[in-house]
C-alpha cells in the first residue's frame, strides 16, 4: 500500500508540474499572461508584423478611373488574393534567408522525431495494454459507451445511399458544408457577403478536388488488383472540421487548420497479412503522391500568374483576363494549402492515418516522405519569414511546440502509469488477484529407489491384483 501511494504521488506530482508548465505556455502564447509584469527584466520582444507576408506581388498600382477606350493597363493590381489566402505565400515569396530555412528545417526534424517516437510508443503501448484498459472500462461500466462512441465516429451513410440516387447530392452537400465551415477561418468577411460566398465556394471545390483525387487513385489501384472497392462518406468528420476551425480561431492560427476527409475509398482486404500490409503501404504512398501532385500544380499556377502580372493589355481585355487570373490564383492557393496540410496531418503516424502503414512497414520511407512535407509545411504555412527566436512570435510555431510538448508529456505519463502503477492499483481495487503460490513439492527420490511391492501383489499375502 505504501509503495502504491508513493508511485501515485510521483505520477501526480509530474502531472501537476507538467500541466502547470503547459498551461502557463498556452496562456502566455494567447496573450492572457504578460511576462513583462511577472519579470520586468526580460527584454522586450521585437516588433514583428505577422499579419501579412512581406513583398506582396499582388500589390495595387495607381490606375486612372476614367480610361479611354483602347487604353492599355498592366494586370498588376487587378488580381487579388482572398483575405484568408493572403497569408499563403506564392513561390516568389518563399524565403531564402539561411536563418529562416535553418529554423524551419530544425522544426521539421523536431516534428519528425517527436511525432514519430511518441506515436510509435503510444501505438504499441495501447495495443499491448488493451486488456488492462478493458478491465478498467468494465469496472467503471462504460465499456458499452466507449464501443458506441467508436461506432458513432466510424459511422458512414454510404451503404444506404449507394443503392439509390442520393449519393451525388449528399456528397455535394457535404463538400458545401466543408466550404462553409472553413470559410469561418476568415475573420474579415462573412458568408453573407460576396467575398465570403466566393471563399466558401473556393474552399468547397478545393476540398472536393483534393478528396476525390486520392480516392479515385485508390479505386484505380483496386481495379488493377482486381479487388472490390467502395466509396464511403463520413458525415461525422464534419464535427472534426468544425472543431479545428474553432481551435484555429481561439489560438489565432494563420491561415488555420484546413484539411478534411469527407469520405474515403476502401479496398477489400485480403486474407494474406503480408500481402495486405504491402497493399496498405502502396495505397498510402499513392494517396500522398496524388496530394503532392495536386498541391504542386496549384502552387505552380499561382507562380505563373504572378509572373504575368506585368503584362500590359487593353483595359477591357485586361478586366476579363484579370477575372480569370483571380479564379486561378485563389483556387491554386486553396488547393495548395489544403493538399499541403492534408499531406502533413495524414503523414503523422497515428491510427487510421495514411502515414501509419508506411511508418510500421518502412520507417526510412516514412522519413523520406515526411521530412520534405513537414519542412514545406513549416516554411510555407507555419513560419514563412522568421528566424528561430523571432519565430515564437508566430502563433503557428508556438502551437506546434505546444503540441509536441503535450505529446511527450502524455506519452511519458502513460508509460509510467502502465509500467509502475496499474498492476498495483488493480490489485488494490480487486480487479486483479495475486497469483497463488504453489505448495512446495517433496524432493524427488534417488535414482536407485524402488517403492515397496503392493500388498496385493505379494505372493505371501495370498492376495493378487
Amino acid at each position: 500500500m505504501i509503495k502504491l501511494l508513493l508511485r501515485l504521488i510521483t505520477l501526480a506530482t509530474f502531472l501537476c508540474v507538467f500541466g502547470t508548465v503547459v498551461l502557463f505556455i498556452a496562456l502566455t502564447s494567447l496573450g492572457w499572461i504578460d511576462l513583462q509584469r511577472i519579470a520586468p527584466g526580460l527584454p522586450e520582444p521585437p516588433p514583428i508584423d505577422t499579419e501579412r507576408i512581406p513583398g506582396d506581388p499582388f500589390g495595387s498600382i495607381n490606375v486612372p478611373e476614367n480610361l479611354r477606350p483602347g487604353e492599355a493597363i498592366p494586370l498588376r493590381g487587378m488580381v487579388q488574393r482572398q483575405s484568408l489566402l493572403a497569408d499563403v505565400p506564392v513561390p516568389q515569396q518563399i524565403s531564402t534567408n539561411p536563418a529562416v530555412v535553418g529554423t524551419n528545417f530544425f522544426l521539421a526534424i523536431a516534428m519528425m522525431l517527436i511525432f514519430g517516437i511518441t506515436s510509435s510508443i503510444l501505438g504499441n503501448m495501447l495495443r499491448d495494454e488493451e486488456p488492462r484498459i478493458q478491465k478498467w472500462l468494465k469496472a467503471f461500466g462504460i465499456s458499452k459507451l466507449v464501443h458506441s462512441l467508436k461506432g458513432f465516429f466510424s459511422w458512414t451513410v454510404s451503404g444506404g445511399v449507394r443503392r439509390g440516387c442520393l449519393t451525388l447530392p449528399l456528397v455535394l452537400l457535404i463538400f458545401a458544408l466543408y466550404g462553409v465551415i472553413f470559410a469561418f477561418l476568415d475573420e474579415g468577411s462573412t458568408l453573407f457577403s460576396r467575398q465570403g460566398a466566393l471563399l466558401a465556394v473556393t474552399l468547397a471545390f478545393s476540398v472536393g478536388l483534393v478528396s476525390f483525387s486520392g480516392d479515385i487513385a485508390r479505386r484505380i489501384a483496386a481495379r488493377f488488383w482486381r479487388e472490390q472497392s467502395s466509396f464511403h462518406v463520413y458525415p461525422v468528420n464534419l464535427v472534426i472540421a468544425a472543431a479545428t476551425v474553432v481551435l484555429s480561431r481561439v489560438v489565432h492560427l494563420t491561415p488555420g487548420i484546413v484539411f478534411g476527409t469527407p469520405g474515403g475509398a476502401n479496398v477489400e482486404e485480403t486474407s494474406n497479412p503480408e500481402k495486405q500490409a504491402r497493399r496498405d503501404v502502396t495505397l498510402s504512398v499513392l494517396s500522398i503522391a496524388v496530394l503532392a501532385i495536386l498541391g504542386t500544380l496549384g502552387w505552380a499556377s499561382t507562380g505563373v500568374v504572378v509572373s504575368s502580372l506585368d503584362v500590359v493589355l487593353e483595359n477591357r481585355v485586361a478586366m476579363v483576363v484579370a477575372g480569370i487570373l483571380n479564379v486561378i490564383t485563389n483556387l491554386g492557393l486553396a488547393i495548395f494549402l489544403i493538399a499541403l496540410e492534408t499531406s502533413f496531418y495524414e503523414m503523422l503516424p497515428f491510427a487510421y492515418s495514411s502515414g501509419r502503414p508506411i511508418f510500421e512497414r518502412n520507417k526510412f520511407l516514412w522519413v523520406v516522405m515526411f521530412l520534405p512535407i513537414s519542412f514545406l509545411f513549416a516554411h510555407a504555412v507555419a513560419n514563412p519569414q522568421y528566424g528561430f527566436l523571432d519565430s515564437f512570435a508566430e502563433s503557428n510555431v508556438r502551437f506546434l511546440w505546444f503540441t509536441m510538448a503535450v505529446m511527450v508529456g502524455v506519452t511519458f505519463s502513460l508509460w509510467f502509469y502502465f509500467k509502475f502503477v496499474d498492476d498495483m492499483l488493480q490489485e488494490w481495487m480487486g480487479l486483479k488477484r495475486r497469483p497463488r503460490t504453489r505448495q512446495s513439492m517433496p524432493p524427488a527420490p534417488p535414482g536407485d529407489y524402488y517403492p515397496p511391492p503392493n500388498s496385493y501383489d505379494d505372493p505371501s499375502s495370498g492376495r493378487y491384483g
